[in-house]
């Protein structure tokens, strides 16, 4: 069993490989292999087996012996049509979506790139459900299932657009615009002959009809205002918390950029909202509030929600009333990182995580890139973290009213994904990424400008070769969860690194993936 004690004490088990080749245009703007779900008690020819699943960005479902690392089997899903774009960094043309597990029924739910949803077999791989979800070769996130429906999000406006029952450009007289679509391609331009822009939305299908009918909430036209967190649609208090990214915002429009959304199950019916009150500010510096993520929890009977996003500053949100009466105040909020302001390399750019200790505290913990704020004071700090860190907060009510206590800051960490906390350990990924995207950055010419050479472009978006270059490795770490010391390091056993993937912790194992399409386990000596 994996405490405190013993987590000191874990190696590097196996690793296996799943996709042998590596596309160039797509491995710094997408994680090669979602984050992997693990199974317990499948029935396979072998004996029953605890299993790992994960999806690659070739549309290749696999499930590995979590004891060995063998691949009992995988299974790849042709793509019934073709890209309207060529691939990017931004816009990968991948399948990106973590899948869902339905033990009950066996079935593993997973996205392929061209947009269809397949259920397949936990034991077999066996295809068992097909069915058109979401628009082709768009970008979505973790896949959520609850009582029958699945849900999943649409942003960055990739793919193959239009999309039925999109709302129109403003002042828009273009036939698209007429039968309900958006007109415009990714950046934003006309579409010169390309698939409009994917409009931002959230969907849900309906596994239980056999229809399968799907239900959307858009919160843009075209590219503007997605959801782009890797958590995807978070369920809390019978309904869903997802964020939105730059954009426009006019909630009488139906332009829903930079904001919390409450959303009803099944309906996707909008129930409530908060947009940070510096909207101005984060969308003129492309600080996307979808950057990070949400999570919520219930502290003497009070029901709440917990954000942030690019510009670093955490809220705490009543969950009965977002924001007030005017869904832009917070109960309690301060900032926590990224005091420069910089749209890349800093903020929260991951889910928090969260945990009640035997005292009956609760905790929260939170992947932020770059140093902390100057204007919060931890408890106890583990050195200077420039680069990143775990940060650890306690809730504390002080006349009823919610706050953060900043209890610790974990050591220096490369870019932190989303970390996860399990037994009273936090485990986190030092994911050792290139976050550099535009050649705007100072930080560009500083790092790529050879003595000699031509002078570098001063313009432009970062091409995924750039992305690809100076990086290091992916490290995990393990922390006490409440006084952030650190009680191991994986330092040299992983030889990549990761990006937008995440940790999964169960049945005394630790996995965790990589962008060369490699699944790491790490357990306990024996």
């Amino acid at each position: 069993m994996l405490s405190k004690k013993t987590v000191g004490q874990l190696v590097l088990k196996w690793k296996t490989q799943i996709d042998k080749q590596v596309p160039i245009e797509i491995e710094s703007g997408a994680s090669m292999l979602t984050a992997p779900l693990l199974a317990q008690g499948i029935r396979t020819r072998q004996g029953t087996k605890t299993i790992v699943y994960t999806l690659a960005a070739s549309n290749t479902l696999a499930a590995i012996d979590a004891v060995t690392g063998a691949i009992i089997w995988q299974r790849t899903v042709e793509n019934t049509i073709e890209p309207g774009n060529p691939a990017n960094w931004l816009c990968t043309n991948t399948s990106t979506a973590t899948p869902v597990i339905d033990k009950a029924s066996g079935t593993i739910y997973m996205i392929a790139a061209d947009g269809r949803l397949y259920g397949m077999d936990l034991t077999s791989g066996e295809r068992k459900l097909s069915a058109e979800f979401v628009p082709p070769y768009s970008r979505n996130w973790s896949l959520n299932l609850v009582d029958g429906f699945l849900y999943t999000t649409a942003g960055r406006g990739c793919g193959n657009g239009p999309v039925p029952g999109a709302p129109s450009m403003p002042g828009d007289t273009s036939p698209t615009a007429a039968a309900g679509t958006a007109p415009t391609a990714p950046g934003g331009e006309a579409s010169r002959g390309r698939p409009p822009a994917v409009a931002a939305h959230m969907i849900a299908i309906d596994l239980k009809d056999p229809a399968h009918p799907v239900t959307r909430f858009f919160t843009s036209p075209g590219r503007p205002g997605g959801a782009w967190t890797r958590a995807g649609m978070v369920w809390a208090f019978d309904s869903f918390f997802v964020q939105t990214a730059d954009g426009g915002w006019d909630p009488a429009k139906g332009l829903w950029a930079q904001t919390l959304l409450r959303l009803s199950p099944k309906t996707l019916e909008l129930q409530d909202y908060f947009t940070p009150p510096n909207l101005e500010e984060i969308n003129a510096r492309d600080l996307d509030f979808a950057s990070g993520g949400t999570i919520a929890f219930t502290i003497a009977n009070r029901q709440l929600v917990m954000s942030a996003g690019k510009d670093g500053t955490v809220y705490l949100l009543d969950a009965r009333s977002l924001g007030g009466t005017d869904h832009r105040t917070a109960l309690f909020s301060f900032k926590a990182g990224n005091d420069e302001l910089s749209y890349a390399s800093t903020g929260v750019w991951g889910a928090p995580a969260s945990m009640v200790n035997a005292r009956n505290e609760r905790w929260v913990y939170l992947p932020m890139w770059g140093p902390p704020s100057k204007a919060v004071t931890f408890a106890k700090s583990n050195g200077a973290a420039p680069h990143g860190s775990i940060m650890a907060f306690q809730i504390a009510l002080d006349d009823e009213k919610p706050r953060l206590l900043p209890k610790w800051v974990s050591r220096d960490l490369s870019v932190p994904d989303s970390p996860v906390v399990a037994n009273g350990i936090v485990y986190a990924i030092s994911t050792g990424e290139n976050t550099l995207q535009r050649h705007t950055d100072p930080r560009y010419h500083e790092i790529f400008q050879k003595p000699g050479a031509p002078p570098l472009p001063r313009t432009g978006t970062m091409t995924a070769e750039e992305r690809g270059q100076h990086t290091s490795h992916a490290v995990l770490y393990a922390f006490d969860a409440e006084t952030g010391e650190e009680l191991f390091s994986s330092k040299d056993a992983i030889d990549d690194w990761t990006h937008l993937s995440s940790i999964t912790v169960a049945d005394g194992g630790v996995y965790v993936t990589t962008r060369q399409s490699f699944v790491y386990a790490f357990g306990l000596k024996k």
